[in-house]
C-alpha cells in the first residue's frame, strides 16, 4: 500500500521508518541531520512554497531508509492514513492466510 504525503507525493507503506512531527526537526540535532540530508539532495518537500514560508506551512517528516519526506499533513493524520493499510485487509478471501490481527502487529 502506498501513504500519500501530498501534493501527488506517496511512499509505500513497508518503507516509512518514521513519521515525526517537524517542529521536532527545526532545533537542536534534527536540525542537522535534516541539513545534512537537505545539502545530499535527499529531501523531498511534498509543498511547493518559496523557502522562506517553508517552515510555517510544514506539519510532518516521514522517515524512509533513503530519503526525508516533509509534508503539509499532519503526523497523526498520516499515521492514521498508514494504519489503514493494514486494517483494510479483505480478511474474508480465502487466498489470504493472514489475520487483521496478525498484520497490525507486524
Amino acid at each position: 500500500m502506498f501513504l500519500h504525503l501530498g501534493n501527488g507525493v506517496s511512499v509505500r507503506t513497508k518503507d516509512v521508518i518514521a513519521i515525526q512531527d517537524f517542529a521536532l526537526f527545526q532545533n537542536g540535532p534534527g536540525k542537522e541531520l535534516l541539513e545534512a540530508k537537505r545539502k545530499a539532495g535527499l529531501v523531498v518537500n511534498t509543498l511547493e512554497l518559496a523557502p522562506e514560508y517553508e517552515h510555517e506551512s510544514i506539519k510532518a517528516l516521514v522517515l524512509t531508509e533513503d530519503r526525508i519526506y516533509l509534508s503539509v499533513i499532519s503526523p497523526l493524520t498520516l499515521k492514521r492514513r498508514s494504519e489503514l493499510a493494514f486494517t483494510t485487509i479483505d480478511v474474508a478471501d480465502p487466498a489470504n492466510k493472514t489475520t487483521e490481527t496478525s498484520m497490525v502487529t507486524e
